[in-house]
């Protein structure tokens, strides 16, 4: 789902949830409409057609919920990757490719101090995976992290057959050199 089409679904949830929680609020003080909307004033204050009415204003509610939620979490890689072979299927879940891109990173052995991975579904199904990193002192950040991409673009491809679009890797931090004094 795009951007644009995520953040036209989130508005409409929104407008949504703001009208069910007015329309509520109605429910419980009917003299709110009494003079714009008549017909919906005659609904909440009737004895049956009040309980219709809380279940689709719950309904509503529920629903504008939801859709918020599945909005915002749809731009995580939020379901497996499936390999078909000869006898079947593998699921590839995504904390798995993520820790496979950490443990590639990781094991670069270019100066990272810690790291964290994302991978979010890129075209063609493929992925994007953020390197998030802190790195000791004395690291040469271009060509070390070009290495870190480069290990966790193979390490993937190979570890699971699912094609790397792009590796981004982000530095958040550079710790500094502590000197050691020991005494005799």
């Amino acid at each position: 789902m795009n951007s644009f089409i995520r953040a036209l679904m989130f508005l409409y949830s929104v407008v949504i949830a703001v009208i069910s929680v007015v329309l509520l609020y109605a429910l419980f003080d009917d003299g709110i409409f009494a003079d714009i909307l008549k017909p919906l004033s005659r609904i909440v204050t009737g004895p049956v057609s009040r309980y219709i009415y809380l279940g689709v204003l719950m309904l509503l509610f529920i629903t504008s919920i939801v859709s918020i939620t599945n909005i915002i979490t749809s731009g995580r890689l939020n379901r497996t990757r499936l390999r078909k072979n000869d006898i079947g299927t593998v699921d590839i879940s995504p904390d798995a490719i993520e820790s496979i891109a950490l443990n590639a990173a990781k094991s670069a052995q270019v100066g990272i101090k810690s790291a964290r991975c994302h991978a979010t579904p890129a075209k063609n199904q493929a992925l994007k995976v953020t390197v998030s990193c802190e790195l000791y002192s004395n690291v040469e950040i271009p060509s070390s992290m070009a290495k870190v991409q480069e290990k966790v673009k193979k390490d993937i491809e190979r570890y699971t057959g699912i094609a790397v679009e792009q590796v981004v890797v982000r530095v958040s931090k550079v710790e500094q050199a502590q000197t050691r004094v020991e005494s005799r």
